[in-house]
């Protein structure tokens, strides 16, 4: 693992993916976090009639509908079940049961399943060597399976598709049911619709030691179906030992999954002695272990590598079948009449976990002055620890031992020692030392399973620091008789000071909108004149803080009025300045006349000549002369505008100049206080000299301004009459009422008449 970085440190977890590193009893997230493997957690009190249950004399079987309502048999008392979703009240079906072998009745009913997909209880009827299939809704007993024919006395045989004293039942999201075929030592698959699949027990049989199998689980993962099939423990004669139970691993098609050397993948646990029950899902694999002195749940994890996880915290009886209810949780059958318990799946963890780096960490081809790893963790809790060791060496075989599977993992002594109590976790370690090329890592995960598992993000390794000592006069940099005690004290002194420099090293941080702590937003937006509103979000503060020097920059103008009313009014303003469409109507002239005898010969009809200027269309007459009152020429008596010569040419702009119109749309302000929120960002934008309209756009339809119905118009009915006293303009929203009045006769205008 080469890595060169001129900054003299190292992320050692890349992409996610912590390359050249190995761990055992750990699990890596798809965030790139390492913590311990998983394992269920009863958190309750177990129920004090579980010491008694004597351990089953085979598999029962559990099931979930789709409701969350969970099924279970009963093998001694011929019964299924139900454990309502709702209330959580035991009861058994009423329409299924009894001892007998007429059809819905049982003989020590074991397996049960619900096919995804299928609203159907299939029930392994092992005394009576069928698969029974029931309507959920209904109870109807639906098909038969494992038997010639429904009206028949049942019979065992070992013809294909027969059965003789089926135990337990699994399925897979195609359809397929697999049965364990116990009288016959045998499992079979079906399909759908019961149609057996021969050629899968044929493959199994031929390519595997299985020659016992009493339990079965399906695991389904990025579309590959395992098959995990339980073989207990095996009898012993004589003084020979007695062999540890197995689980055996096919494909759908039968067929062994092999490992990476080419042999059958099989899981065996020496501490496993009798197993009953498994379940499977994603990366877990759930076994039973009916071991009168240690009765527990096993937990795998199951990937490229099959690791055991630990047992299931807080539980202590018998198991005789298991089920993830699809919600998180475990469901445990302890067998006979005892019903069954439900605990999370993946509320607590193992005890230990290791971290080893499998090649040594170098920057570059020298030595390099190994100076101190740095866990990037979350908060540790009570109960959950986590060490660090460090090994520097120029020797590439000179490579320190790591022992998983051992209590104490890093028992090599050229790992570095690391002195601590129980309680103090080593998550910062100064490595020091000589220089050296290569540097090798270990990390311990511990925990007492119910605490929150250490969790680690990142690996952080410095070289080359720069430290304290080069602050101190040159004797103290001499190594000669102190060796490794100042730096490691410097080292120390540096450490406690880490945080502060950290924060004096962020402070650019608190002067960006996007990587501020939400505390310092206000004041950052103090530092540029601006209040934050306490009613927007944290988002919206942020990126207004963003954008208010941009837009301090294009205040005064209509398009910095415009984004300032879109962000803090919510409203897409409509802004124009008269000024800018004002013309004024002047007499036509010839189109570059030279004098006036030119222009006494213009063509008054060529609008081309005169600059479009046509009176009431395209242009206004000015509300004064331009140049005032003229002797003789535009001084008239009592209609003459007098002004200086310093406002020649003022009157042409009188009307339009310093002047705004802000139209905003009807939909947009339908709070009581939006104008007036609305008038105050005006205000406070405009520049202090203009004066401006504020106009609410109602929905009228008017051609060519107006005009996309059911977007910014509407199409109404009638207009209302002109009430005296009410705010209505004459025209736009009202009309005079009555009838169309007639000379002669009833010709009072408002009354009897309107102006047509």
């Amino acid at each position: 693992m080469s890595m060169k970085d001129k900054n003299n440190y190292i992320f050692l977890n890349q992409l996610g993916r912590w390359p050249g590193f190995k761990w055992s009893g750990l699990e890596l997230h798809p965030d790139g976090i390492l913590s311990l493997l998983t394992v269920p957690l009863f958190a309750g009190t177990l129920p004090d009639t579980l010491k008694d249950v004597p351990a089953p004399d085979g598999p029962a079987g559990l099931a979930v509908d789709c409701l969350g309502a969970v099924y279970f048999s009963d093998p001694a008392d011929n019964r299924i079940s139900r454990i309502d979703s709702c209330d959580g009240k035991v009861l058994p079906i009423s329409c299924l049961g009894g001892a007998g072998s007429a059809p819905a009745q049982f003989l020590a009913p074991r397996g049960l399943l619900i096919p995804r997909g299928r609203n159907a209880l299939f029930v392994a009827d092992s005394g009576n060597h069928r698969i029974q299939v029931f309507d959920l809704k209904t109870w109807q007993l639906i098909e038969i399976w494992g038997q010639p024919n429904a009206g028949s006395m049942p019979q065992p045989s070992s013809d294909p598709g027969r059965l003789n004293t089926p135990w337990t039942i699994a399925g897979d999201s195609p359809g397929n049911i697999y049965v364990v075929d116990y009288g016959n030592q045998r499992v079979q698959k079906f399909n759908s619709i019961g149609e057996v699949d021969s050629s899968f027990w044929g493959k199994v049989s031929a390519h595997s030691t299985l020659k016992n199998p009493t339990d079965i689980a399906v695991r389904e993962q990025d579309g590959e179906v395992w098959i995990f099939v339980l073989e207990p423990t095996a009898m012993s004669t004589g003084s020979s030992p007695v062999p540890a139970p197995t689980i055996h691993i096919f494909h759908s098609d039968g067929t062994p999954l092999l490992d990476s050397s080419g042999k059958n993948r099989t899981i065996m646990n020496p501490e496993f002695q009798y197993g009953m029950g498994m379940t499977a899902s994603g990366n877990e694999l759930y076994v039973g272990d009916d071991n009168p002195v240690r009765r527990r749940i096993l937990t795998y994890y199951v990937d490229a590598t099959i690791e055991f996880a630990g047992d299931a915290l807080g539980y202590d009886g018998p198991v005789a079948a298991l089920l993830l209810n699809g919600k998180g949780g475990l469901l445990s059958h302890p067998g006979n009449s005892a019903d069954p318990l439900l605990m999370s799946a993946r509320a607590g963890c193992g005890a230990q976990g290791v971290l080893w780096n499998e090649n040594p960490i170098q920057v570059t081809d020298r030595k390099v002055a190994w100076h101190r790893l740095q866990s990037v963790i979350q908060p540790l809790t009570g109960g959950a620890h986590l060490d660090l060791f460090v090994y520097t060496t120029c020797t590439l075989g000179d490579k320190p031992v790591a022992e998983p599977e051992s209590p104490q993992p890093f028992s090599d002594p050229r790992w570095k020692p690391v002195s601590h109590s129980t309680d103090a976790d080593i998550t910062d370690l100064y490595i020091g030392g000589k220089e050296a090329k290569y540097l090798w890592i270990g990390g311990l995960f511990l925990s007492n399973g119910t605490a929150t598992s250490p969790a680690l993000s990142q690996l952080r390794v410095e070289f080359d620091h720069p430290t304290y000592g080069e602050y101190l006069p040159a004797i103290f940099r001499d190594r000669k008789n102190c060796d490794e005690f100042l730096p490691r004290l410097l080292s120390l002194f540096e450490s406690f000071n880490m945080g502060v420099e950290d924060e004096i090293a962020a402070l650019p941080a608190l002067f960006d909108p996007w990587a501020a702590p939400q505390k310092f937003l206000v004041w950052l937006a103090g530092c540029l004149g601006f209040d934050l509103d306490e009613n927007w979000d944290e988002q919206k503060q942020r990126r207004l803080i963003a954008e208010i020097f941009r837009l301090s920059g294009h205040r005064g103008t209509p398009a910095g009025l415009r984004e300032t009313l879109r962000f803090f009014a919510g409203v897409d303003a409509v802004i124009e300045e008269p000024i800018l469409h004002a013309e004024w109507w002047a007499l036509p002239g010839a189109a570059g006349a030279c004098c006036e005898s030119c222009a006494a010969h213009t063509d008054t009809g060529n609008l081309e000549g005169s600059e479009n200027s046509v009176l009431g269309w395209t242009t206004m007459l000015a509300p004064a002369q331009p140049q005032g009152a003229v002797v003789g020429t535009s001084c008239d008596l009592d209609q003459s505008h007098l002004i200086t010569n310093d406002d020649f040419g003022s009157p042409l702009l009188t009307d339009v100049a310093y002047q705004f119109f802000v139209g905003v749309y009807r939909g947009q302000i339908m709070c009581a206080d939006a104008s007036q929120r609305i008038r105050a960002l005006i205000d406070q934008e405009k520049p202090a000299h203009t004066r401006y309209q504020l106009c609410v756009i109602e929905p009228d339809f008017r051609v060519g301004y107006q005009s996309r119905i059911g977007i910014d118009t509407v199409v109404a009915g009638t207009q209302r009459s002109l009430s005296l006293g009410s705010d209505q303009p004459l025209g736009t929203e009202t009309v005079l009422a009555g009838e169309i009045g007639r000379l002669g006769m009833e010709t009072r205008l408002g009354i009897a008449t309107q102006r047509g």
